[in-house]
């Protein structure tokens, strides 16, 4: 009988933990593994670990309040991105649970020590700074491909102009070149190999850059496709409108940092020069104002 009640507990004690596991996990632990690369792996140390070991045990009460809309959003996003870091959709749950917790320590420490809105402030650029980071990174990548297109599209007009097809001279042109751009070209390469029609693979590209130059190119380029139009006097075509565009967008940026430039001076200079002026008049009449005063 006790021998009994000994294997009974053993198996109480299994089921329990394992059960602790089930709820700690998801599954998507093996898949990241996969998917992330050796180098990004043997870089994660130090704090990021720390945020990693963290965050994982918060990890499925973070995946369930996102809920299954929201994280297709947020999987559609990161790779909007290009994956900063090998970042994965698991590992970025992970840190975010992670700032939280953080964030929610900070704020009880800070509530302690009477500065709540301190403790306020940092809770809140906690909980956002995953996302402020991940849609930084987002914005300097599409930056990065609206500016890697016109020559993209230089080169890819001259190789068709040699006699390669479109899809050898796409694969030509990416073995040579390196970033963004590249990445998305490989990647309606790759869906293009698997049966997709070229049209569905640019369409798709379009959708996960939302650049306008590449939307301007993909339109541009189903269009010649359509129309008959020779595919190398089209990419010409396309990256003169594309490097317009980009030419003009770059005015409109100038123009608008003129008036943040402006504020900047006035808000720095500006009270720095008239404390500086005052000081100097009130230490060259002191002794007038002492006789006032």
């Amino acid at each position: 009988m006790s021998l009994l009640l000994g294997a009974f507990a053993a198996l109480l004690t299994v089921l329990g933990v394992t059960g602790a596991r089930m709820m700690r996990t998801t599954g998507l632990e093996d898949v990241e593994a996969q998917l992330r690369t050796a180098p990004t792996a043997q870089r994660e140390r130090g704090f990021g670990a720390f945020l990693d070991r963290l965050g994982s045990l918060f990890l499925g009460t973070t995946m369930r309040m996102y809920g299954p809309v929201r994280l297709r959003r947020l999987e559609e996003t990161i790779r909007r991105a290009g994956r900063p870091d090998g970042l994965t959709l698991t590992v970025y749950l992970r840190r975010q649970a992670a700032f939280v917790v953080i964030g929610a320590v900070g704020l009880v420490v800070f509530m302690a020590a009477g500065q709540p809105w301190t403790g306020i402030l940092l809770a809140v650029l906690l909980a956002g700074w995953m996302r402020l980071w991940l849609l930084s990174a987002g914005r300097k990548r599409q930056e990065q491909i609206d500016m890697e297109l016109p020559d993209f599209l230089d080169v890819l007009g001259v190789t068709v102009t040699a006699g390669l097809g479109f899809r050898q001279a796409v694969e030509r042109v990416c073995e040579f070149h390196t970033g963004p751009l590249a990445d998305e070209m490989r990647t309606v390469l790759q869906e293009m190999g698997v049966g997709v029609s070229r049209r569905q693979a640019f369409i798709a590209m379009r959708d996960r850059t939302r650049s306008d130059g590449v939307s301007a190119f993909v339109t541009a380029l189903l269009q010649a496709e359509e129309l008959g139009v020779p595919l190398s006097s089209a990419l010409d075509d396309i990256a003169s409108d594309v490097r317009k565009e980009h030419a003009q967008r770059v005015r409109q940026a100038a123009a608008k940092a003129a008036p943040k430039v402006s504020l900047i001076v006035t808000m720095t200079i500006v009270p720095g020069t008239l404390i500086l002026i005052g000081s100097s008049i009130l230490l060259a009449n002191r002794e007038v104002l002492g006789g006032i005063f």
